[in-house]
């Protein structure tokens, strides 16, 4: 039985843990080849294994989403490994210091832009040129939910995530005449690592936020990948330039 992603070629930044762990995940078992993009080997290694035991094909690129150079060549063994790039899923990132805004550091203002906004404006810039010379592609950018919204003591974060949301509009329209789709998913309160910190490691906490959800829970990993996988496959052709909020009906 033919699987939605056969023969596909995935890349996925980010792709070592939380969401982009479990986007690996899913696109693995409907057939999809896998570039898994990230700074740690070992994670990389680990990851790579799985996803063969599953009975997948995968290779580990490791990459620093804040070097142009390591993007470009990021690109370059993606396409050597698996000869295209089919589906691009920008999910790297950066949590910085839960601050108000005037006390946020130059330094942590200029890093959070340069890997979470800057890092999906490098992957595109490679990865669209090589998306329009095959005849076309898809490409998924992380945003969350904060690229449309506000929270306090986040603001490098939101403004680094409203740049995306930026981003993924005009390269939607600049490259739909080459058959590239380009959106965002735009998660809130997500059961990953990334909301660990946030909650200082505090279960209590990361819980009781799901609580004042309309939802009533906070999302899970497997539920954004889920949302990822179908900005990627042809039930969403029509979908473009747009921003997909998984937020449970609100916050």
């Amino acid at each position: 039985m033919a699987k939605r992603f056969d023969d596909k070629v995935v890349l996925i930044v980010g792709g070592t843990g939380g969401i982009g762990l479990a986007s690996a995940r899913k696109f693995c078992a409907e057939g999809a080849k896998l570039a898994i993009a990230g700074r740690r080997t070992d994670a990389g290694a680990a990851v790579v294994a799985e996803l063969e035991e599953m009975g997948g094909k995968a290779v580990f690129i490791q990459a620093d989403v804040s070097s142009t150079e390591s993007v470009a060549d990021m690109v370059s063994a993606s396409v050597e490994a698996f000869g295209r790039i089919d589906v691009a899923f920008n999910n790297a990132g950066w949590l910085s210091a839960m601050v108000p805004i005037a006390e946020v550091s130059e330094s942590e203002w200029q890093k959070m832009l340069d890997i979470k906004l800057s890092g999906v404006w490098r992957g595109m810039k490679y990865q669209i040129p090589q998306m329009v010379k095959q005849g076309g592609g898809v490409i998924i950018n992380m945003a969350g939910n904060w690229g449309l919204v506000g929270a306090a003591n986040f603001s490098t974060y939101c403004a680094a995530a409203h740049g995306i949301m930026g981003l993924t509009k005009s390269a939607a329209l600049e490259y739909i005449g080459s058959g590239i789709r380009v959106n965002a998913i735009c998660p809130g309160a997500v059961d990953a690592p990334m909301m660990d910190r946030i909650a200082g490691g505090v279960d209590e906490i990361k819980y009781g936020v799901g609580e004042t959800l309309g939802i009533g829970r906070i999302c899970t990993a497997e539920e954004v990948a889920g949302s990822v996988l179908f900005l990627a496959s042809e039930d969403a052709s029509y979908v473009n330039g747009t921003a997909l909020v998984l937020d449970g009906g609100g916050g």
